[in-house]
């Protein structure tokens, strides 16, 4: 049997067939393989550029220079928080009045000292106009955190921040001209996270007290250490007031927001981020200053069709400062002294005849008394005036003797201050600081020349001064505007008439010229110097932290009587 045979063209053709289809789909795998390595590559580039604009605003939410997210204070230089505008802590520059994420917290932190230094007042019966002082302060803090609060979660006040930088991306797998652009909605949202971690706020020294206002019973459960695991060396002996738990101090409750020491603005996945929203973990503080950020974009070219995607991220501004009160100082008074003479009507009681007033240096006085002791027709006694100040600091007017009194107390008091003003972690103030400052051997000089008003203050948040109103404002020029303010407590005396003996060697003895028919019996003139120290406290709440008010005076007796023959 015979078969037919077939064409060779016909099997060529079948080839030919066979290959183009072969050719037609690697060309569609092909293509559909660079389509999905090109949707990929676009949706890698739009996620990368999504991811840096979103951390652009974690940074630029930290900015004083965005209106978009800061609050200007009411009031101006006036305002009680000025003195917290400033971002340098060992720099007392005057401010510019801005509030913003970086600075919120030491906004609150002051508020809730000039609480505590009303309550601490108010515990010793000394408050004054103090606790309504630290009301003021706390609804200022408080409008200003509510005005802040509304910034940040307006979204449309972030779409910049994000824009600038999202845009500079490339995303070019798109086509040319494709760029990124926030995408408004759902995907912008903020997060109150790390709830109980450390603020950006330090106490000073250690617990239970942190130098806070003799006598004052502190929480200490409102203080951590570094959460970071594991801890910076650098803030291994720090304290910190804890973010996102309420801070009672009397019927008033203070806010910090967290942010972990030292740590950088970083990526955070959704779902830690949603744990911690205000809409599905609420917090006590209705009005909750944000620490952590999410938002949304769009990568297209000029169709509606484009590649999205959403970021989330927890800045931190990485800038620590000590609880306190920047712009603040101490005023110290010594009253004008006075000699007071005493005679004797009859050997007792001692009558006071007259007063002298006496400076900072030595003088001898006299006083006469016409019948100023029995049988006499006149008494009178010479004195060296001035001993108990001579060549004395300001130190040595307040704390040398007479000793009795409580001059431990009026020592708690000024350390207690000296440390409100320390703006510097770690720097903490002893009693030996605080001396050593009221010690300046200037302070001698002024007082002879007839200075009685000094101010104890801190020209950089890390070392103290005591000086005259010149040259304190010379110093530090931002007193000028507050060193007239008055402490906005009551005075209390902490040392009360406390006596020593002023006699050196043989007493003096006085000058009797008898009545007639009599003879004179001179007797020793004796003199004791006399010392109060006053303590008025202050809230710090218009920069006045209290008010020393020094009073010395001598007393002199001059007994003298005559006798018949």
């Amino acid at each position: 049997m015979k078969f037919p045979r077939k064409s060779k063209r016909a099997n060529r053709g079948s080839i030919i067939v066979l290959a183009t289809v072969l050719a037609l789909t690697i060309v569609v795998l092909g293509g559909g393989f660079l389509f999905f390595e090109l949707f990929m590559g676009a949706q890698k580039e739009t996620k990368n550029a999504v991811d840096a604009g979103v951390l652009n605003v974690a940074k630029q939410v930290l900015d004083k220079s965005n209106a978009q997210v800061s609050v200007i204070l009411p009031g101006g230089p006036t305002s009680c928080f000025w003195d917290v505008t400033c971002d340098e802590p060992a720099s007392y520059n005057m401010g510019d009045g801005i509030i913003n994420l970086k600075r919120v917290n030491r906004m609150w932190g002051k508020a809730m000292l000039i609480a505590i230094n009303a309550a601490a007042a108010q515990s010793d019966g000394n408050a004054g106009s103090g606790p309504g002082n630290a009301q003021q302060a706390f609804n200022q803090a408080q409008s200003v955190s509510d005005q802040l609060t509304d910034k940040l979660n307006n979204q449309t006040n972030l779409h910049g921040f994000f824009a600038n930088l999202a845009s500079q991306n490339s995303v070019r797998m798109l086509g040319l001209g494709a760029e990124v652009k926030p995408l408004p909605g759902n995907g912008w949202e903020t997060s109150l996270m790390e709830r109980g971690a450390e603020s950006n706020i330090t106490l000073n020294g250690s617990p239970p007290n942190f130098n806070l206002p003799p006598g004052y019973n502190f929480n200490n459960s409102y203080v951590t250490q570094s959460t970071r695991n594991p801890v910076p060396p650098e803030a291994s002996k720090l304290y910190f007031l804890k973010g996102y738990i309420p801070l009672t101090i009397g019927n008033q409750t203070f806010w910090q927001v967290p942010f972990k020491f030292d740590e950088k603005p970083h990526h955070v996945s959704r779902s830690t981020f949603e744990a911690s929203t205000m809409k599905n973990n609420p917090l006590g503080w209705n009005k909750a200053v944000p620490n952590a950020f999410s938002g949304e974009g769009e990568a297209i070219k000029k169709s509606p069709d484009g590649q999205k995607a959403t970021s989330w991220v927890l800045t931190n501004p990485r800038e620590n400062f000590q609880l306190s009160m920047p712009h603040s100082f101490v005023k110290i008074h010594v009253d004008d002294m006075e000699s007071h003479w005493y005679f004797p009507l009859s050997p007792t009681p001692m009558l006071k005849w007259s007063t002298q007033s006496y400076g900072y240096t030595p003088s001898s006085q006299t006083s006469l008394m016409p019948a100023g002791g029995p049988l006499s027709v006149s008494v009178s006694g010479t004195f060296l005036i001035g001993l108990d100040v001579v060549g004395r600091t300001l130190d040595g007017v307040i704390f040398d003797p007479p000793f009795s009194g409580n001059s431990s107390k009026v020592e708690d008091y000024l350390t207690n201050r000296c440390n409100e003003m320390m703006t510097v972690p770690n720097y903490t103030k002893s009693k030996g600081h605080m001396h050593a400052a009221l010690a300046d051997p200037t302070t001698i000089l002024a007082l002879v020349s007839g200075v009685r008003d000094f101010y104890l203050y801190s020209p950089d948040g890390m070392n103290l001064a005591c000086k005259p109103q010149p040259l304190a404002i010379a110093q530090s020029p931002w007193l000028a505007t507050m060193i007239a303010q008055n402490a906005d407590g009551t005075e209390t005396k902490l040392i009360d008439g406390a006596t020593f003996p002023a006699g050196l060697g043989i007493p003096p003895m006085s000058t009797v010229v008898p009545d007639p028919f009599c003879t004179p019996v001179p007797l020793p003139v004796v003199g004791f110097w006399y010392k109060d120290v006053a303590w008025t406290p202050g809230s710090g709440y218009n920069g006045n932290l209290g008010l020393i008010r020094v009073k010395r005076w001598t007393e002199v007796q001059v007994p003298g009587m005559s006798v018949f023959p």
